[in-house]
């Protein structure tokens, strides 16, 4: 049976909270069952409920809600080799991307499908380990706004427009795709959950702390 992680009081209005959870990647077969509780173990501590009581429904590009919560209420969840965070919030709808650090993406290749062109002409002058690594935190800023609209991914990557940065910085939003609104009032963070990733919170409106809170293991389902 699942149970509540910890006892949290929900974020403050324009406050997020990132909850990362270092795991050993899970069994193909065990991923969904793996992230499904830390989320439900996530929720439930915030809501003051058994993890089993939450009820997810689905947008139609895929972002999860909760049913049985105030609407208020916005989450997201990313994961990578290594570790997992859960975005929570009140009153801001947000997404969240986790990457290491450490991955070698065909970067040039990938941005020349995937970016602007203006982007794209931007990383090529780059060294290539800049590259990398300005493809890396790009690609977290692009992806995060996309789950936070909940459009997906397709053909929205090179809608979203950033300033290309290798070293880390909060990602600085250029142009973005018509239903993001006005790209002024996105904010988007970037924090270091632990050493060797990087994550970007994004949200349509102000964020005005991001609050990082460790858990030692990903729960267990049985």
């Amino acid at each position: 049976m699942l149970r509540r992680m910890f006892a949290q009081p929900l974020p403050a209005a324009g406050e997020v909270d990132l909850v990362w959870c270092p795991s050993p990647t899970p069994p193909p077969q065990q991923r969904r069952a793996s992230l499904d509780a830390l989320l439900r173990g996530v929720l439930a501590a915030y809501l003051g409920c058994e993890p089993q009581r939450l009820e997810f429904g689905r947008e139609p590009a895929g972002r999860p809600y909760l049913r049985n919560a105030d609407p208020s209420l916005a989450f997201n969840l990313s994961d990578t080799r290594g570790g997992s965070v859960v975005a929570v919030a009140v009153g801001l709808r947000v997404g969240v991307d986790l990457e290491r650090l450490d991955r070698q993406p065909p970067a040039l290749r990938l941005a020349r499908r995937y970016f602007n062109p203006e982007e794209s002409a931007v990383l090529e002058r780059l060294a290539p380990d800049q590259q990398r690594l300005a493809f890396l935190h790009a690609w977290t800023a692009k992806e995060s706004s996309c789950k936070a609209t909940g459009s997906g991914l397709r053909d929205r990557l090179s809608a979203w427009r950033f300033e290309i940065d290798p070293i880390g910085a909060d990602p600085r939003v250029r142009g973005a795709p018509a239903e993001a609104g006005d790209p002024q009032r996105w904010s988007l963070r970037r924090i270091t959950p632990a050493p060797g990733f990087t994550a970007v919170v994004a949200a349509a409106g102000a964020i005005r702390r991001v609050r990082l809170i460790a858990l030692d293991a990903l729960p267990q389902a049985s």
